[in-house]
C-alpha cells in the first residue's frame, strides 16, 4: 500500500480549517430535559394537504435567473406525479421523495470521490449504512407489512410491487459489501473498485427508479377506488413512524423534510412539524436530528471529495 496515500489517510487530529471546509454546521450539544416517558409518537400523522395556490409561498421574479432562491418551490423529482392532486398523492411523495433526495447524494458523492485514501471509503460506508440502508430498507419493510396489507384489505395489490423489494434488497447488500471492500483493497486497485461501485449504484438507482414510478402510478389510484380517506391513512402513517424508533427518525426524518420542503416549500415542511409531529419529537428534530443531518449526514459526503485530504471524523468526539 502507498505509504504517503495512508499517511495522509490517517492524521492525528483535524484542524478547524479543514473541519469549515467539509463540515456545514457545528453540533449543538446543548442539551435539555424532555419528558418521553409517555409514547413520543403518539399524534403522528401524514403530512398535511397542500392548501390552495395563493396559501403557498410565492417565488421572486426579481431573483437572478442564474441563482435559486433558498426554499423556492420546485416539482416534484418524481416521473410520474409533477402537480399532486389530493393526499393520494401528496403522501406517496413524501418519502419517495426523500428516497429519491438520498439516491441523488449518493450517486453524486461516488461521482467526485477520491478512491485513494481508505478512510475514505470507510466514511462512505457509515453514510450508507447510517443513512441510506436503513432508511430505504425500512421504507421497503413498512410498505410490505403494514401500508399494502392495509390496501389489500378493500382492494387487491397487484403482486409485482412487493415481488420487487427482494431483488431491490439483495442490490442493496451488494452494494454495503462493494463499499466496505473499498477501503481492504490496496490503493492501486481502488481506482477501479470505484469505477465498478459507480456502474452497479447506476443500475439500482434506475430500478429503484422505475419501482417508485410504478408505486405512484398504481397506489394513488388504489386509495381512490377503495374509497380510503386521509383520516383512515393517518394511524397507518403514525405506525410506520413509530415503528422507526428515535435512532431510526433522527436519521429519516431529516431528509425526508428536505426533499419535502424542495417541491411543497420551507412553509409546508414548518406546518408539517409543527402540527403533525409530537412535542417530544419536534424537540429532537429541532434540536439535535437536524444538526445531525447538517453536520455528520452532509459531512460524512463532503469529505469523500477529491482535495479533501484530511479526515475530519478522526478522533472527534460526537454526541
Amino acid at each position: 500500500m502507498d505509504t504517503a496515500i495512508e499517511e495522509r489517510s490517517q492524521p492525528a487530529q483535524c484542524d478547524a480549517a479543514t473541519m469549515d471546509e467539509v463540515v456545514p454546521a457545528e453540533v449543538n450539544c446543548d442539551s435539555k430535559e424532555v419528558d418521553i416517558d409517555a409514547n413520543p409518537f403518539a399524534g403522528a400523522s401524514a403530512p398535511p394537504l397542500m392548501d390552495d395556490a395563493e396559501a403557498v409561498p410565492a417565488v421572486s421574479d426579481a431573483a437572478e435567473p442564474s441563482e435559486e432562491k433558498p426554499g423556492a418551490l420546485k416539482e416534484p423529482t418524481s416521473r410520474v406525479i409533477k402537480t399532486p392532486q389530493g393526499w393520494e398523492e401528496e403522501g406517496i411523495l413524501f418519502p419517495h421523495e426523500g428516497v429519491r433526495f438520498l439516491m441523488q447524494e449518493f450517486s453524486d458523492a461516488v461521482s467526485t470521490m477520491d478512491p485513494a485514501p481508505a478512510w475514505k471509503w470507510e466514511n462512505l460506508s457509515t453514510w450508507y449504512q447510517d443513512y441510506f440502508y436503513t432508511v430505504v430498507h425500512h421504507h421497503h419493510d413498512a410498505e410490505e407489512k403494514i401500508y399494502l396489507p392495509w390496501i389489500q384489505a378493500r382492494v387487491s395489490v397487484p403482486a409485482k410491487i412487493a415481488a420487487d423489494h427482494p431483488e431491490l434488497m439483495r442490490a442493496m447488500e451488494d452494494l454495503s459489501t462493494m463499499l466496505k471492500q473499498g477501503a481492504s483493497l490496496p490503493a492501486t486497485q481502488r481506482a477501479e473498485h470505484l469505477a465498478e461501485v459507480q456502474k452497479f449504484l447506476a443500475a439500482f438507482v434506475e430500478d429503484m427508479q422505475q419501482h417508485l414510478a410504478e408505486e405512484e402510478e398504481i397506489i394513488p389510484q388504489l386509495l381512490r377506488d377503495g374509497r380510503f380517506t386521509h383520516e383512515e391513512e393517518a394511524p397507518v402513517i403514525g405506525q410506520i413512524i413509530e415503528g422507526l424508533g428515535l435512532d431510526g427518525n433522527k436519521k429519516a426524518l431529516p431528509p425526508m423534510l428536505h426533499a419535502y420542503a424542495c417541491w411543497a416549500g420551507d412553509e409546508k415542511a414548518e406546518v408539517f412539524v409543527s402540527t403533525n409531529l409530537p412535542m417530544p419529537i419536534q424537540f429532537l428534530y429541532r434540536n439535535f436530528w437536524q444538526q445531525d443531518f447538517e453536520y455528520r449526514h452532509k459531512g460524512l459526503l463532503a469529505s469523500l471529495a477529491e482535495g479533501v485530504d484530511t479526515n475530519p471524523f478522526a478522533s472527534r468526539w460526537f454526541c
